[in-house]
């Protein structure tokens, strides 16, 4: 956790200013009513709301302590559910969804929210929330902090937020994810960059899921790049799992320049001549990052390429010089063609090194299709020329899937640009997808019809 800085120590000052002058808290603090707490929010929620997305987008490892800062009693509890929202979906959970670790940030924000005059007002937007971070943390964590709460009636209320039906995995499972969805499109996700082995233990996933969502979006990470720097160079680091899929994390999603550059590359060459069978655990650990994440800027086979060291003779180096050829020459080229062809049959078709051979093509062909306009449903047409010989190459049914998929997914925009069913377009589309789909055995003849049938309105009786 870094120290809030004074520039955003100042902007929440401010807001609290605003706030202690402003007529909504006078009229508040006589009448004491619940519209007139929502008028304060309504003024100064969003203030706090611009606050805290200033500092996750551009100084991310400061958002504790912003939050902690938030827990001013003279802020009335303004923004505090949607911190203790934050602070719930933050902890690492293991595979029957319970908390790996206490979430003391959950119990600081929950305790001062407790103890808050408004609670009365509070209470109502957290229900769901306590439910959740009840649910995911231990019976005796709960139990230890509801003992804490002097006010008889706010125990109460807490305690029924501890329901029975979450004694059930999969129960907590659904609602978990239910309750993450509302939180989607809201950057709040904080890490720390650990500092000895026990901390890489600890932190060490939570890290890594941290860097794959800052890559993802368009996010200024350079207050992160002291930090990489310091992570990076902790010797006895090198060798433990958790470090090596930060680093590939890193690599993948990362433009990293150089101190950081050099040392990365010094990383990789290091576990590749004294690490046993790292080649193997790269290719296993290769896959974790790079399946379904086509939408990222950043693609990950030719950042990572640039810090394979390709003198080195291992099976990385062949990888690595085959995917050079992709970028160079491009996948539809010939000689592209035949070198993948001539590395799937030197591989075992099931092998990690194919499969991740068929997901960066994959991501290849998704990011060719995610920025093909509808109006050049022709260079679709070709290029899927090129698919089909690599399901051929391939002949793999999960990767025949995903193409389909994916290409469904594009004739599903062109239906709603081209409508007109006796238009050239829409038959041009529906003719191609109708032969070339039914001979290379995708999809079904029937199930196509069905897609392309009008769908008739019903009409109302009379």
């Amino acid at each position: 956790m870094e120290v809030l800085s004074k520039k955003y120590k100042d902007e929440l000052d401010s807001i609290k200013k605003s706030l202690l002058e402003s007529e909504e808290l006078e009229t508040y603090l006589d009448t004491e009513e619940e519209e007139d707490y929502k008028e304060i929010q309504n003024k100064i929620e969003p203030l706090m709301e611009n606050l805290h997305k200033n500092v996750a987008d551009k100084d991310p490892l400061q958002l504790i302590s912003l939050e902690k800062a938030m827990l001013d009693e003279e802020l009335e509890g303004l923004f505090l559910p949607r911190i203790l929202g934050y602070s719930v979906l933050r902890g690492e959970i293991n595979d029957r969804y319970k908390y790996k670790y206490p979430q003391e940030h959950f119990k600081d924000i929950l305790m001062e929210i407790a103890n808050s005059p408004n609670f009365e007002y509070i209470q109502k937007r957290i229900g769901q929330t306590i439910q959740i971070g009840f649910a995911l943390s231990t019976d005796i964590w709960v139990a230890d902090l509801l003992s804490n709460i002097e006010n008889k009636s706010v125990r109460k209320y807490l305690q029924s937020q501890k329901l029975y039906k979450f004694h059930d995995p999969e129960q907590r499972k659904i609602d978990y994810f239910r309750y993450k969805k509302q939180f989607e499109n809201f950057n709040y996700l904080v890490t720390d960059f650990p500092e000895s082995i026990k901390d890489l233990k600890k932190h060490g996933n939570l890290l890594k899921e941290f860097l794959l969502y800052r890559a993802a979006s368009d996010y200024d990470n350079s207050t992160l790049i002291p930090k990489i720097n310091k992570f990076l160079n902790q010797d006895e680091f090198i060798f433990e799992p958790e470090f090596i899929k930060i680093t590939l994390v890193l690599g993948m999603y990362f433009q990293l320049k150089d101190a950081n550059f050099n040392k990365l590359t010094s990383v990789f060459n290091q576990l590749r001549k004294k690490k046993e069978n790292f080649d193997v655990e790269f290719f296993k650990y290769y896959l974790q990052f790079v399946d379904d994440r086509a939408n990222f800027k950043i693609d990950a086979v030719g950042n990572l390429s640039r810090f394979i060291d390709k003198s080195i003779k291992d099976e990385l180096t062949e990888f690595f010089k085959l995917m050079d050829i992709v970028y160079e020459k491009g996948y539809v080229a010939v000689e592209t063609i035949d070198s993948i062809r001539k590395y799937y049959n030197e591989h075992e078709w099931l092998s990690n090194h194919n499969r991740c051979l068929r997901h960066s093509l994959l991501n290849r062909f998704s990011k060719f299709l995610n920025n093909l306009s509808e109006q050049d449903y022709n260079e679709f047409f070709e290029m899927f020329k090129t698919f089909a010989i690599y399901m051929e190459i391939f002949s793999n049914e999960k990767f025949n899937q995903s193409i389909t998929k994916i290409s469904m997914n594009y004739i599903k925009k062109l239906m709603k640009v081209y409508t007109d069913k006796r238009g050239r377009d829409y038959q041009d589309i529906k003719k191609f997808v109708m032969s070339t789909f039914v001979d290379l055995k995708l999809i079904k003849e029937k199930e196509l019809i069905e897609f392309f049938k009008t769908k008739r309105k019903k009409t109302q009786k009379k």
